[in-house]
C-alpha cells in the first residue's frame, strides 16, 4: 500500500488529540471541576495541576524520545489519554481532581509532543501539512458540533476517550521519507512567535467564555457553532495545503494578523463584530494550530524532539497559562499589548519575509479584516452588559456560599408559592445546579420580583438594618474598590424571577389574608420601630437611616393621601385588607419589600397603628 493511502491514518490521530484537548480538557472536564468545587480558587489550583503536568510531561517526551521512537510513544500516548478521560468521570472531589487534572496533563503532553516531533513517521512528510490540516481542522469541526459543545461533561470525556481508541486501534506508521529540513529560522523566534499566538488565543478564548455577549456573537447559536466549525476546517486545510506549498512562516505570522484585527473588532460588539471577528478568530486559531504541528519535524537545530518539547511545553502550557491570567485580571486584551507583539514579531521577522508572496496569499484575509476595522470605527464603544454582571453575579452567589442558606426551589401547592413566587421545575442542565438542601434564609428563587436592586444593595452591606436579628453576615467587602463583584450580585439576584412578577402577583391576591378582629396599635408601634423604622423613620415621617438610599413617595406616611391605596385587581379593596396585603408582600416595582414571615396577628398590629397617622 503507497504511504499516502495509509494517510488518513495519521489525520484520524491528529484529530483524536485535539479533540482530547478541545473538547474534554479545555471544556468538558474545566465543566466538571467548577460544577464540583464551586469554588474558584480550587478550581484554578486544579488548572494549574493540569498546566504544570502538562509543561512536565512535554519536556520530558522530548528526552525520552532520544531513547523510544515515536510512534511507541504516540501509541502510549493514545491509550493514555483514553484510559484518563474515561476514568475522569467517575471523579469527584478536590483531592482526586488535583490528580485527575494532573493526569490530563501528563497524557496530552506526552501526545501531543511525541506526534509533533514525529508527524513524519506516520505520514508522508511531503503532505505532512495536508495531514496536519485536515487532523486539525476535523478536530476543531467536531468540538463546534452543538451536540458535542454543549454536552454534559461525561459526554466531552467519553467521546474523545473512544476517539483516541479507535485511533490507537488503526494507528500504522505511514512515513515513507525523512522530514524536511527548514533552515534560516532561528528557533527563539519560533519559539516566541508561537508564544504569543496562544498567550493571545487564551485570552481570547477566557473572555469570550466569561462573557455571555460575546459568546453570543461567536458561538451563540446552534448554527453560529457550526459555521464556526466549518470556518476552522476550511482555514487548517488551507494552511496545511499552504505549509506543504513551502510557505512556512507566512502561516502563522498571518494568524496573528487576524488576531490583531479580530481581537478589537470582538472586543467592541456590534453588528460588524458578529459578522466579522468570529469567523477572524477562527482563521487565525486554524492558521497557527496546524502550523504547531507541522513546525518542530521541520527544523534541524534543536533537533525535532527538543524543538517540539520546548514549543508546546513553555509556548504551549506557559502560553495558556500567561493568557487565562491576563483574561481574569484584566478582562480584555488591552490594545498596547498587541502593539508590542506586533512590534517584536515585526522586528523578528521583517528582514526575513516574502512581501510578494505574503500579499498574494494573505491580501484577501486583510481586506476583509480592514472593513470590520472601519464598521469598529463607526459603531460606539460596548458597554458593560446587564447580561455579563448577571453571569459574573451568578460566579459571586457560588463562590461566597449564599447556596448554604438559600435554597432556590418553591415548592408547589404549598404557602411557597404566595410567600415567594410561583413554582418552576428544577432546570437539571444547571450547572452547578443552585436548588439548595437548606432554608435558613428566604428562598431565592423569584427574589427578583419582590426586592428591588436597591433593597438588595442596602441589604448585603448591612443585614441588619433591613432586618434585624438577621444572622446573615455582611457582605460589604464586595462593594470595596471598584465594586464590581457586589455590583454583579445584586444584577444577578434582580434577575432571579425577573420575569414573573405579574403570575406572583396572581399568587399574592389568591392568598386570604385573615385580620384579626383584636388589633393592637400599642404592639404596631413597636413593631413598626423594629421592621419599619430603618425606612421610614422613628416617626414614620420619612426620615429614617436608609430613606434616602430606599426613599420614595411613600416613606412619609404622614402624607396626604397615603391611604387612598387603589389596589387589588383594579378595584379598591378595604382598606385594612390593602395595607395588610403591602405589609406581608410589598409594593412591586417600588421598594417596598414584603414582610413574609410575620404572623397575622402581627400584620393586624401593624395595621392598626399604621392606620392612626393619617392626617
Amino acid at each position: 500500500m503507497r504511504p499516502e493511502r495509509g494517510a488518513w491514518r495519521g489525520v484520524l490521530t491528529i484529530a483524536a488529540t485535539y479533540v482530547a484537548f478541545l473538547l474534554f480538557a479545555q471544556f468538558g472536564f474545566l465543566s466538571q471541576a467548577r460544577s464540583d468545587l464551586g469554588d474558584a480558587a480550587r478550581v484554578k489550583a486544579v488548572m494549574a495541576a493540569m498546566g504544570i503536568a502538562g509543561l512536565a510531561a512535554s519536556l520530558g517526551t522530548a528526552w525520552l524520545l532520544g531513547r523510544f521512537k515515536g510512534p511507541r510513544l504516540i501509541r502510549i500516548g493514545l491509550g493514555a489519554v483514553a484510559a484518563v478521560a474515561a476514568g475522569s468521570v467517575t471523579v469527584h472531589g478536590f483531592p482526586a481532581l488535583l490528580a485527575a487534572a494532573a493526569g490530563i496533563g501528563a497524557s496530552i503532553g506526552l501526545l501531543t509532543v511525541a506526534l509533533a516531533a514525529s508527524l513524519h513517521e506516520i505520514v508522508p512528510a511531503r503532505m505532512a501539512g495536508r495531514a496536519a490540516g485536515l487532523g486539525t481542522g476535523t478536530a476543531y469541526l467536531v468540538s463546534n458540533v452543538p451536540a458535542l459543545f454543549e454536552a454534559s461533561p461525561a459526554l466531552r470525556a467519553l467521546f474523545p476517550a473512544a476517539l483516541a481508541l479507535a485511533a490507537l486501534a488503526l494507528f500504522r506508521e505511514a512515513g515513507d521519507e525523512s522530514a524536511p529540513r527548514e533552515g534560516g529560522h532561528a528557533f527563539p523566534r519560533l519559539l516566541i512567535t508561537f508564544l504569543v499566538l496562544i498567550w493571545l488565543d487564551s485570552a481570547a478564548f477566557a473572555i469570550v467564555q466569561a462573557s455571555p455577549e460575546l459568546k453570543a456573537q461567536t458561538w451563540g447559536s446552534e448554527a453560529q457553532k457550526l459555521v464556526q466549525g466549518l470556518v476552522h476546517f476550511a482555514a487548517a486545510a488551507g494552511a496545511g495545503l499552504l505549509l506543504d506549498l513551502g510557505v512556512g512562516l507566512l502561516v502563522p505570522l498571518a494568524a496573528w494578523a487576524l488576531f490583531a484585527l479580530a481581537f478589537p473588532l470582538l472586543q467592541h460588539g456590534g453588528f460588524v463584530a458578529s459578522m466579522a471577528a468570529g469567523p477572524l478568530y477562527a482563521v487565525g486559531i486554524s492558521f497557527y494550530s496546524t502550523a504547531l504541528v507541522v513546525t518542530p519535524a521541520r527544523g534541524a537545530s534543536p533537533s525535532p524532539r527538543w524543538r517540539a518539547g520546548l514549543l508546546y511545553g513553555v509556548a504551549g502550557w506557559i502560553g495558556s497559562a500567561l493568557g487565562v491570567g491576563m483574561a481574569q485580571d484584566l478582562g480584555r486584551i488591552p490594545g498596547w499589548f498587541l502593539g508590542i507583539t506586533g512590534a517584536a514579531l515585526a522586528l523578528t521577522w521583517l528582514p526575513r519575509l516574502d512581501f510578494r508572496k505574503a500579499a498574494r496569499l494573505f491580501g484577501p484575509a486583510l481586506a476583509l479584516g480592514a472593513v470590520g476595522m472601519v464598521g469598529m470605527r463607526a459603531e460606539p464603544p460596548a458597554k458593560e452588559t446587564r447580561t455579563d454582571l448577571v453571569t459574573l453575579g451568578r460566579r459571586v452567589y457560588i463562590q461566597e456560599g449564599c447556596i448554604h442558606c438559600h435554597s432556590q426551589y418553591v415548592r408547589p401547592g404549598a404557602r411557597d408559592e404566595a410567600w415567594w413566587g410561583p413554582f418552576a421545575a428544577v432546570d437539571r442542565q444547571d450547572h452547578p445546579p443552585l436548588l439548595g438542601v437548606r432554608r435558613q434564609g428566604p428562598d431565592l428563587l423569584e427574589v427578583g420580583n419582590r426586592r428591588s436592586a436597591r433593597w438588595q444593595e442596602a441589604h448585603l452591606r448591612d443585614p441588619r438594618a433591613l432586618n434585624p436579628g438577621s444572622r446573615m453576615p455582611s457582605y460589604a467587602r464586595l462593594f470595596e474598590g471598584d465594586g464590581e463583584r457586589g455590583r454583579a450580585l445584586v444584577a444577578y439576584l434582580a434577575s432571579l424571577g425577573a420575569a414573573t412578577g405579574g403570575a406572583r402577583g396572581e399568587l399574592t391576591w389568591e392568598e386570604p389574608l385573615p385580620v384579626p378582629a383584636h388589633a393592637s396599635r400599642e404592639r404596631g408601634a413597636r413593631l413598626f420601630a423594629t421592621w419599619c423604622a430603618t425606612c421610614h423613620g422613628a416617626a414614620a415621617q420619612g426620615n429614617g437611616p436608609l430613606a434616602g438610599g430606599l426613599g420614595g413617595a411613600y416613606t412619609n406616611l404622614h402624607r396626604s393621601g397615603f391611604h387612598a391605596l387603589t389596589v387589588g385587581r383594579g378595584a379598591e379593596e378595604p382598606e385594612k385588607l390593602a395595607l395588610a396585603r403591602v405589609i406581608r408582600h410589598g409594593i412591586p416595582g417600588t421598594n417596598m419589600p414584603g414582610h413574609e414571615w410575620l404572623g397575622d396577628q402581627q400584620v393586624a398590629d401593624l395595621v392598626a397603628y399604621v392606620r392612626t397617622l393619617r392626617r
